[in-house]
């Protein structure tokens, strides 16, 4: 029987129900077929015959069915694949009869064989038909292949790569060194400054790494971002055949080309396991970019607080509490030399009252910043700028020679006056309950007592005194002195005379002089004075009843 397919292997997935599979190829026996489930997962399990599945149609041309015992899973796929034992069980006796049965049973053997062990090499990884290779073979033995990788050689051959490679940034090899101090580690060697390594701050790197090939110019480079100068880029030290052994390490200095090897000061970020002397490691290499472009001005703090030069390319303020500080002395250059002098000196030309705002933040620590506000003049010191601030906010506080960014935000200035607007309504009319807190108050208009009188308290004086030559007028038919049956007196300031006239200076009116009820009017001179009646034209002094009349 001819073998007309070249299909050696069938796949089906399992849904949990299905239990029978057909075969597309023929086989000799049941025992020529392998049954294989492969889970979601990836793992692979080779079921049993008897145990786990059945065959039928062994000899058929055109295959036949296999019939699991447990149906496959919804997620797991069924292989079935014709595995042929391959030994040769024909056995020609000389002059015995020569069946074609025999004959081609054998052919048929040979050529699944054949097609089973092309469908393996058609899974292998090969070479092109075009390309060479000088040997595929590798004599490292079994323990020193454990936990390293497939390679190629320097020719192009396969051999095994000594230990894993790192993932990311460049990367050399080197042993590890559990010596601390500071000298070279030995060729192909590191070490750090402190036998834990997380408590480490230097690395210690041989010139050589540990194939022999000079890394020097390699290992310098660590620092060559120069504007992010306490992070310049992550090394991470990963256990050549342990990947789960690893150190992550944060560049934050410029390094130090000692002799035959170089130091490297780090900040230790995180890491897993340990290492012991003589381990395989990776030293790999991933450098940070360059900080960006800073806004505003680039100064470094000073601490003191008096009114000097802060110093070059330094700032500072009046108060170590930052929410006193009325005034920022700002040096004439920031710290690349560039001059600032003329700009700060503006940042009071505004003609608002708030003449614009200064936001000061730490550039390697966002969260520490102080901002204030221009509400005064900006002098010119000898070196230095004088400005005067309100604080606005601040978070934690600058140290010495903090790097910061300083950012003048100007003030648009004071518009002009708007026309007036319209008159509002006349508001109610108030009432006047107490003139107690003013010192000057002045009328608008008459005033009318109304039902009231003025009155004082506490035996004080009622003085009515007009301003300069101005008069007294009291327009009243009647004016009464006194105050209920005491005595009432008449006296002038100083030593000035009490007058009485009539019609402002005219020869028209008389005065009189009358008790209320049948009382006396007494003239007495005071000490030795006399009593003088006096006119120039009609002199005289009478009673009319029991009043006394002078007459002008």
């Amino acid at each position: 029987m001819t073998i007309s397919t070249t299909i050696i292997k069938n796949s089906y997935s399992g849904d949990a129900s299905t239990t029978v599979f057909a075969y597309a190829f023929k086989i000799v026996t049941t025992a020529d077929i392998e049954v294989i489930i492969r889970s979601s997962a990836g793992v692979e399990t080779t079921k049993t015959l008897t145990t786990h599945y059945s065959v039928s149609g062994a000899g058929v041309a055109t295959g036949g069915n296999v019939t699991m015992v447990t149906a496959p899973a919804s997620g797991e796929t069924l292989f079935i694949r014709r595995s042929t034992t391959r030994t040769q069980a024909v056995d020609l006796v000389e002059n015995d009869p020569f069946t074609a049965d025999s004959v081609e049973g054998a052919f048929d053997k040979n050529l699944a064989i054949s097609q089973e062990v092309q469908e393996e090499l058609d899974r292998a990884i090969k070479v092109s038909k075009t390309n060479t290779i000088t040997s595929s073979e590798f004599a490292t033995s079994a323990s020193d292949r454990a936990n390293t990788a497939l390679g190629f050689d320097d020719d192009g051959d396969l051999t095994t790569v000594a230990s894993f490679l790192p993932k990311g940034g460049d990367s050399a090899l080197f042993q590890y060194s559990t010596t601390t101090t500071d000298s070279d580690p030995g060729g192909g060697y590191l070490r750090f400054n402190h036998a834990t390594i997380s408590s480490a701050t230097i690395m210690y790197v041989d010139d050589l790494d540990y194939n022999a090939t000079n890394v020097e110019a390699w290992v310098q480079s660590f620092d060559d971002v120069s504007g992010n100068a306490t992070n310049r880029g992550r090394m991470r030290v990963s256990k050549a055949d342990d990947l789960g052994v690893w150190h992550s390490l944060k560049v934050s200095a410029a390094v130090t080309n000692a002799s035959g090897y170089t130091k490297i000061t780090f900040v230790y970020i995180d890491g897993a396991g340990t290492l012991a002397a003589d381990d395989k490691v990776f030293l790999s290499f991933v450098a940070s970019g360059e900080d960006g472009a800073i806004p505003g001005y680039y100064y470094k703090f000073d601490t003191g607080t008096s009114d000097a030069d802060p110093g070059a390319g330094e700032l500072s303020f009046n108060n170590g509490t930052y929410a006193s500080a009325t005034v920022i002395y700002i040096d004439d250059v920031d710290q690349n030399a560039v001059s600032t002098q003329a700009d700060t000196i503006t940042w009071d030309d505004s003609t608002s009252t708030i003449k614009g705002f200064i936001m000061i933040y730490d550039i390697n620590d966002s969260s520490t910043f102080a901002r204030f506000k221009v509400t005064g003049s900006a002098t010119d010191g000898s070196g230095y700028n004088k400005l005067t601030v309100t604080h606005l906010a601040s978070n934690n506080t600058f140290s010495a020679a903090d790097e910061l960014s300083v950012h003048f935000t100007r003030s648009g200035d004071t518009g002009g006056t708007g026309p007036t607007g319209p008159t509002g309504p006349t508001g109610p009319s108030g009432s006047l309950s107490s003139l107690a807190g003013d010192s000057s108050p002045q009328l608008g208009g008459d005033l009318d007592m109304v039902t009231y009188d003025i009155v004082t308290t506490s035996n004080r004086d009622i003085d009515i005194i007009p301003h300069g030559t101005g008069d007294v007028n009291l327009g009243a038919d009647a004016v009464q002195i006194g105050d209920n049956n005491a005595n009432a007196t008449l006296t002038t300031q100083g030593t000035g005379d009490l007058i009485l006239n009539t019609n402002n200076g005219t020869n028209a009116g008389t005065i009189t002089l009358l008790d209320g009820a049948n009382g006396n009017i007494t003239v007495t001179p005071n000490g030795s004075g006399s009593t003088v009646v006096s006119g120039s034209m009609n002199d005289s002094l009478s009673t009319t009843g029991k009043a006394l009349v002078m007459g002008f």
